[in-house]
């Protein structure tokens, strides 16, 4: 090289290092905060969005340049009530330059502090993240999808509102953390609190690498606890951006699903604690939870849910099998708690505030119904139980059929296998209205009393056909409140059989007879018929007729059934067909709540309710004893036939068959 040239090439090399010593110097004392203006003003521009940076902006550049920048606000829509999208309180962000010059836009670290991002939809279904006038800066695929190989978040808040099915959702972070890198795992620990309960949450994924590889799916694996829900997920998402084509193992568990409410925003009723294992998978709109099997309570269940998030009200339908299935889990069905023991831990004074005595005499459940949540969706479920667990009633298998369609809940119906016949149960709950409006439809076909009777040896001499139809309609926020006001007819029907001789001859306090068949010995006699039929309006249902016949007397009766009060307020009459040289004839008052009803003779009706009447109507009873006309043996048969074709022509759905009496018993013993 000539002299020439080397000095030429020394004044250029200083030139330009004079050049860059001072555009270091001025890049590095340069104050950013008077670019904020161009950035508020270049962002604003695009979204149609206030963007305002309140606090400083500082950028230390370098291989790995620093930016700090706090005090963000992003605007929000004008129909939103929140004035801001987006609030920042502090973000500290690293830019890796030499891996830009690559081709790849890789984050080493990135901390956001106080954040608080408001997402809305209005009811004609805009969203206050859509920017019709703005090219979309969020990744649409995942190849465009930035490295972040350290993130935190501290005090953040995120709020969903939908004012088109009225959910909203809130999630606070006290501290979350993520890592990764090209072909290091990806991991999140988060926690803090979701819908106001505590939250945890850990995630286990594969690289970023197989993150951005759109040709194959992304493994996770996540923990989450919310509340007293715990659930597992262990599988792949086709698209993870996007959060759809899920195809994982879901284990969930919790102690109640009707809590899932604030979570899904699924309606479940109140159940106990419950475990469940299934195939979670997610396309389109459509969410289902499949192949799935577990407990509830002391139940079995498995089956399929399906559901589609795509119309105004989600839409559920389900195929639920259980193989064994405790009759007290379907409380929640009526609005009652079937968690019904007290937890391990709970003291005897807990109990005793918790519970009032007046409360434990009660068997409806007082439980309010939540309008709100049944008007949220719509849904087609049914549910099938091979076998049934009810030690106290004679209940064998279910098969039922619920819809669910703006706030108008039906069974269509269930059928209980009972007592070797049928019981269907039509009902409909209108919770479209302010005061749910409720009707209730249930028919008895063929059913066996013997088996309602348990193993007494009464029961064991005892067997007969009841049909009968149960209709009644009401209002109230309860299944209690329903009662109260509950009106319709009720009848129950009972033809043929056979009932314990004994039994009889003790109801009508027939002592001679009685203690003949304790000599030698009880035995069956036939029943000729037996009918009770109620009317009534508010929860006041009138005795119309009670009769029972059998062969060797008859027993007819009086009085009402309060359903508000649930107490039981009926005068027997029992009349021999046959004479007794010694007995107690005797009205006999039946009478109480239902929890606690009692016998006692009433000869002059002067009721029953004190120790000074019960001992008055005793001695009144002895008395009179002697006098009583109904020892002569007055009781005649009752015309079966036409009692029963009477109930035949109201009966409208054939509870009563036509052959259910066709001709007279053979006279027992008299």
């Amino acid at each position: 090289m000539t002299k020439r040239k080397r000095r030429a090439l020394i004044w250029t090399s200083s030139i330009f290092g004079v050049v860059a010593i001072a555009a270091t110097v001025i890049i590095s004392t340069w104050d950013w905060n008077k670019a904020k203006g161009y950035i508020s003003a270049g962002v604003s521009k695009a979204t149609g969005r206030q963007l305002s940076i309140n606090g400083d902006l500082k950028v230390n550049l370098g291989w790995i340049s620093k930016v700090r920048v706090s005090q963000i606000q992003f605007g929000n829509v004008s129909w939103s009530s929140h004035p801001q999208m987006a609030e920042v309180g502090l973000l500290d962000a690293q830019i890796d330059l030499w891996q830009l010059l690559k081709g790849r836009f890789v984050l080493p670290e990135v901390t956001l502090s106080q954040v608080k991002v408001v997402l809305e939809k209005n009811r004609e279904g805009l969203a206050n993240w859509e920017f019709p006038a703005a090219p979309t800066t969020v990744p649409q695929n995942r190849t465009q999808f930035p490295v972040i190989e350290k993130l935190n978040i501290n005090d953040g808040t995120l709020l969903f509102a939908n004012q088109e099915t009225k959910t909203e959702v809130e999630l606070k972070l006290t501290q979350a953390d993520a890592a990764g890198f090209l072909q290091a795992p990806v991991t999140l620990t988060a926690k803090g609190y979701y819908q106001k309960q505590p939250l945890t949450l850990t995630l286990e994924g594969s690289s970023y690498e197989n993150l951005k590889s759109s040709k194959e799916p992304f493994p996770l694996k996540v923990n989450i606890a919310v509340g007293k829900l715990k659930a597992n997920i262990n599988g792949n998402l086709t698209e993870p951006l996007q959060m759809k084509g899920e195809d994982v193992t879901l284990d969930v568990q919790g102690d109640d699903m009707a809590n899932l409410f604030p979570i899904i925003h699924l309606v479940f009723p109140s159940t106990p604690p419950y475990k469940l294992k299934g195939r979670l998978k997610h396309e389109g709109n459509t969410w289902s939870f499949s192949n799935f099997a577990g407990r509830v309570g002391g139940s079995d269940l498995a089956g399929t849910i399906r559901v589609d998030t795509g119309p105004k009200r989600p839409v559920m339908k389900a195929d639920l099998v259980s193989n064994l299935l405790d009759f007290k889990d379907l409380a929640g069905f009526i609005g009652g708690d079937p968690n019904t023991n007290q937890s391990a831990t709970a003291t005897a004074e807990e109990s005793n505030i918790a519970v009032s005595k007046t409360e434990s005499e009660r068997i409806f459940p007082d439980q309010r119904y939540d309008l709100e949540r049944l008007r949220s969706m719509d849904a087609d479920v049914r549910l099938r139980a091979k076998r049934i667990l009810a030690p106290s009633l004679p209940i064998d298998d279910l098969d039922a059929k619920l819809s669910l369609n703006n706030g108008v809940l039906s069974f269509t119906p269930a059928m209980f296998g009972a007592a070797d016949g049928r019981m269907e149960i039509y009902s409909t709950f209108d919770g479209s209205k302010q005061v749910p409006q409720v009707k209730i439809d249930a028919r008895l076909r063929k059913l066996d009393l013997k088996r309602f009777l348990g193993q007494s040896s009464f029961a064991q001499q005892t067997l007969s056909p009841i049909g009968g139809q149960v209709a009644l309609s009401g209002t109230g926020n309860s299944f209690r409140e329903l009662m109260a006001t509950a009106s319709g007819n009720t009848f129950l029907v009972m033809s043929g059989g056979e009932i314990s001789e004994l039994l009889t001859r003790l109801a009508g306090l027939n002592v001679a007879r009685a203690l003949g068949v304790v000599v030698r010995g009880d035995k069956p006699i036939p029943i000729r018929c037996a009918l009770l039929d109620l009317q009534g309006t508010d929860g006041q249902m009138g005795v119309q007729t009670l009769v029972f016949d059998t062969a060797n007397s008859v027993i007819s009766g009086e009085g009402k059934i309060d359903l508000k009060d649930e107490k039981l307020n009926i005068v027997l009459t029992p009349v021999p067909k046959d004479f007794s040289p010694f007995s107690l004839r005797s009205f006999i008052r039946v009478t109480g709540g239902f929890k606690n009803l009692s016998a006692f003779p009433d000869p002059i009706k002067t009721g029953t309710e004190s120790i000074f009447q019960k001992i008055l109507n005793v001695l009144v009873m002895i008395a009179m004893s002697p006098l009583q006309p109904r020892d002569l043996g007055l009781g005649k048969d009752v015309d079966c036939g036409a009692l029963i074709a009477s109930i035949r022509e109201h009966d409208t759905h054939g509870v009563v068959p036509k052959d259910f009496y066709s001709s007279e018993p053979k006279d027992g013993s008299g």
